[in-house]
Parts: C-alpha cells; structure tokens; sequence
C-alpha cells in the first residue's frame, strides 16, 4: 500500500532537478514523427480567449451545481493536499498516474481530473514562441509547478500547424490535424480539410495543438490515419472523457526486450478501451516523455531530448 502524506501547496514547488541525460543528437533534430521545413517560424500573438493570463486566477467561493468540482466530486479533498508517488489530490485538481505493461509494450496513464479550464496549460521553451527554443520537458515542467506534463507538439520545428497556447493565437497556417481545447472544455479534432480557421478564432480556444493524427471517431478505434507513421514506437497522446475529464498517455519505445512501442491501431484501441471520446497523437519518438511531481516517469528512448514546448497540469494559484 502506497503511504499518504498530506502537505501544503508551498511543499510542492521544491521540484527535483533532472535525473537523466539529454539526447547528443542536439535539440534541432526533428523527430521521427514529422517531415520539417526549416523556415523561421515567428510572428504576432493573437489573444482568444479571457483565461489567457496564467498568473491571474480568481477562487470561486460557491460551487455551482452544474461544475466540474461538483460532477468529479469525489476526486478531490476537502481541502488539504495528498499526494504518493503515484498520485496527487487536492480540492480542485485530481492525478493518479498507472504503469501498464501488456507482452512487449510498456505505457503510463495520467488520469486527470480538473476543477477549472486553466488548470490544463501549455508551456513554451524559454518561455518563448518561435524557432531555435527547445528545453528539457524535466525543466519546463519544474518551472511552471506542473503537476503532470508530457511532451506537446513540438510545433518549433515548422512553419505550419495552428498554434493557440492558453487562449493565445500564435499562428494559423493549417497542418493535418488538430486538437482543439474549448472554453467549456469541450475537446474536438478537427481534419485540415474542414478546419475553419475564422469560426475557431471566434471560438476563444484556449489550446490548439498540429501534429496528430486523431485516434477515435466519436469514441470509437479508427482504421486509417492521416499519418505514415503507424509502425511501433514510443507515443505521447492525450484523451478525452468528458469537460474537466482527461488523460495523459505515454508508450515506451524502440527498447527491446522492455518495450517495443504501439503502432497508430493499437494507441487507438487502447483509447477506446479507456472510453475516451476524443484521442489525438502528439510528438512521440525520443520526445515522449511523461513527468509528475517533479521527476520523469517512463524510460524515454535514448534519454529523451529536448522539445519546444509541453502541455501540463497546475493549480491555479501556488503559494511561496
């Protein structure tokens, strides 16, 4: 049995430094997952949504019927925080992190619960939009307090694929698919060919991520995707249950003998089974990386790398 311990928010910041090494083959290697233009990748930011300042977040004293704190409430305390090594609780955010392992495959689940749409956040390398930035997904995190965090999609590494990171718009040249977060917390994966660039804007999405493919139709596993890259290998992915209900995938790769990885079918089948509605594929490879509490989880390929950017788990407001 895991013990729990019970600590104030200000215990939780003090964020281990990393324990493992970065990739040789440099931040600037593009990863297996894409094909990639090196064109400069800059621009202006384009605010779409109220939420987009992360640092100003104020505490509802009442709970609403119909919020999420009151739908999930049996996930969170009452007040205090618990945490093991394996999960963290709070009076608004709920993470418990599983190990699975099935004959050659070995993955971690995140399973997440949200009491707000701000507590799920992206983060950028140095902080900065636009190419040349990469980071250690072990730093990001540690410096924003993430609670949970994987790899994004390394969007630093092209010039195209809707880019929108906490309700702001960084670019809007369309790329296959996308992953689009909504202000009710609504998730939709959306083709390039039926992307309406003006309605999302008009939307107010608080995340927008390129890279995919998308995994389910409507809950259920697909066939084909828009993706050539369907052998085995590691994946970060993330899924989605319901508004304020999500989760975090990260399959171990190209490591015989522990973990092989999944092809595209078999990520797929595994959301469906999770009975996720909506599942979308992000940078996988060497990036895929999952870290909780301040330390990286799975056995990244290699060592991992560094990566332009991270979508992660925070409270709302930290004390210290």
């Amino acid at each position: 049995m895991q013990q729990v311990s019970t600590v104030s928010p200000t215990q939780l910041i003090q964020i281990e430094t990393m324990d493992i090494q970065t990739s040789s083959t440099g931040e600037s290697e593009p990863t297996t997952d894409l094909h990639v233009t090196e064109t400069e990748s800059s621009g202006e930011s384009t605010a779409l949504s109220d939420s987009s300042n992360a640092d100003s977040h104020p505490e509802s004293t009442t709970i609403d019927p119909e919020s999420w704190q009151a739908s999930f409430a049996d996930q969170f305390t009452e007040g205090l925080i618990e945490t093991t090594d394996r999960s963290y609780r709070s009076d608004t955010i709920s993470v418990t992190i599983s190990r699975h392992q099935a004959d050659d495959v070995v993955y971690f689940l995140a399973d997440i619960y949200l009491t707000a749409l701000d507590q799920f956040r992206t983060a950028l390398a140095a902080d900065t939009f636009g190419k040349g930035f990469s980071e250690p997904v072990l730093d990001m995190s540690a410096r924003h307090n993430a609670i949970v965090s994987i790899t994004g999609d390394y969007y630093g590494i092209r010039v195209f694929g809707i880019v929108v990171r906490d309700g702001i718009l960084y670019r809007d040249v369309l790329f296959q698919d996308s992953l689009i977060l909504y202000p009710d917390g609504r998730m939709e994966t959306i083709p390039a060919s039926l992307f309406n660039v003006d309605q999302i804007k008009e939307s107010g999405a608080w995340q927008i991520w390129s890279f995919g493919p998308m995994l389910l139709d409507q809950g259920h596993a697909m066939e084909t995707f828009n993706s050539q890259v369907n052998p085995d290998n590691p994946r970060s992915a993330i899924g989605y249950y319901e508004p304020g209900h999500y989760c975090f995938v990260v399959v171990d790769g190209r490591q015989p003998g522990y973990s092989n990885g999944m092809t595209l079918n078999e990520l797929s089948e595994l959301f469906e089974t999770l009975g996720c509605q909506i599942a979308y594929n992000l940078d996988g490879g060497q990036s895929a990386i999952m870290t909780f509490m301040g330390k990286i989880v799975n056995s990244p390929y290699n060592g991992g790398r560094n990566v332009s950017d991270i979508v992660y788990v925070g409270e709302n407001k930290m004390s210290g």
